[in-house]
């Protein structure tokens, strides 16, 4: 294992705890990685008696007992499959995983590497694994809170650095359209789907940038497969290759008529089971083929080409809607950045659409923006577009992890 001063940051309050962790991790010792709220309650469970808890940025809850030297890591995911989970891996998975990310991002020493993701989530612990194990520097900073604090580090940028970040983090890096970066610089994107229309913002910023497309899942290593493309030639739902070791494969759905397929990954870097925050496993352990819930197609090269999340029908008001079909209309409305269509229970209708949009400000959304989806939906879907639930956002308002 590698110095793991490799890895700095400027989080405020860490307290040592990212070392700490850092080294744990360079040992046999089982580490538990939760957010900072649950950490006491998982460190009074008396299945973790033997493991070290964390956040990676507030706090180091040592092993306080002379067991539990098992080399195992557990996180949460996000919640993107489902409700968020802990997964559990052997260490040794995970070092194999962070081995062929690294390689594959060719980490450079000579290059500047700055991460403005939360070290705890599954991305923020890859960045961290890759660079410790490739012993490349990496810089972890806090995301900017403010406009002026995303111009304070727009103008920290080097020639030839690379950034991680979070998908919906674009929007924010890219607020103001008179600023411009004329040099190359990789922006790193992972924990989630990057949108066409974050490119086009980026573009105006970063007109020399290289956009990399991390696939993954908190399940799977976490990473599935890197794809790399200049800003101009970005296409949305390009992932690139699988990792050495892992197969994609894209099932065709009986409900379409396209090529898209349901797609599912076996990797060498899956985990080991889900599990409870009473230290139970509740799942996952079978081998094979794992569903990854997307849709998308892998061509004869092996490139794979996400189109979306797989998405039922719901019967609503006694109209048969597909939320995949909401889905693309709502995106194409005018200001929409993005949007998540999902379905609540109803104590009524059964089942119930929520239309989640992400639009570039609050503030600047009127309800003319509300009034463009509902026309939308209402071309879609008729008279039941009344009854569905829209519900808008901006970036600022999303939760740490960019999930919308």
């Amino acid at each position: 294992m590698t110095d793991s001063l490799a890895i700095s940051h400027s989080l405020d309050g860490a307290r040592g705890a990212l070392q700490q962790y850092l080294r744990a991790f360079g040992t046999d010792a089982s580490v538990l990685v939760v957010a900072p709220a649950r950490i006491d309650d998982v460190t009074a469970q008396p299945a973790f008696a033997g493991w070290s808890v964390t956040d990676c940025t507030s706090r180091f809850v040592p092993n306080s007992t002379t067991t539990g030297a098992s080399d195992e890591l557990i996180f949460e995911s996000s919640g993107t499959t489902g409700d968020p989970k802990l997964v559990r891996y052997r260490k040794q998975v995970i070092r194999d995983c962070a081995t062929a990310i690294s390689d594959a991002l060719a980490l450079d020493p000579a290059r500047d590497y700055v991460s403005l993701v939360n070290p705890r989530f599954a991305y923020g612990l890859s960045i961290m694994h890759s660079h410790l194990l490739a012993s490349v520097p990496v810089r972890i900073e806090p995301s900017p809170t403010s406009l002026d604090g995303w111009a304070r580090f727009r103008e920290t940028l080097r020639p030839d650095s690379a950034v991680y970040l979070a998908p919906h983090q674009s929007f924010l890096l890219a607020q103001d359209p008179t600023w411009r970066f004329d040099a190359p610089v990789e922006l790193i994107f992972a924990g989630g789907a990057v949108r066409q229309s974050m490119v086009d913002l980026l573009a105006v910023n970063f007109p020399r940038a290289t956009i990399t497309n991390m696939y993954g899942q908190a399940e799977l290593g976490p990473r599935i497969s890197i794809g790399r493309s200049a800003i101009s030639e970005f296409q949305e739902g390009h992932v690139g290759a699988p990792l050495p070791g892992v197969r994609v494969r894209a099932t065709p759905r009986d409900d379409a008529a396209g090529p898209d397929g349901d797609i599912a990954v076996s990797s060498p870097y899956r985990m080991s089971c889900y599990v409870a925050l009473d230290g139970a496993s509740c799942g996952g352990e079978s081998s094979g083929w794992w569903p990854t819930g997307d849709v998308g197609t892998v061509s004869p090269t092996g490139d794979v080409l996400i189109k979306g999340r797989a998405a039922h029908d719901v019967n609503f008001l006694g109209t048969r809607i597909p939320l995949d079909e909401v889905r693309q209309a709502v995106r194409g409305v005018d200001g929409v950045l993005d949007t998540r269509v999902s379905a609540v229970p109803h104590p009524v209708y059964g089942e119930r659409p929520v239309v989640r949009v992400l639009v570039r400000s609050l503030a600047d959304a009127s309800d003319a923006t509300e009034r463009a989806v509902r026309i939308a939906l209402s071309a879609n879907i008729g008279k039941a577009a009344s009854a569905v639930v829209v519900e808008l956002l901006d970036p600022g308002s999303l939760p740490e992890s960019g999930k919308l």
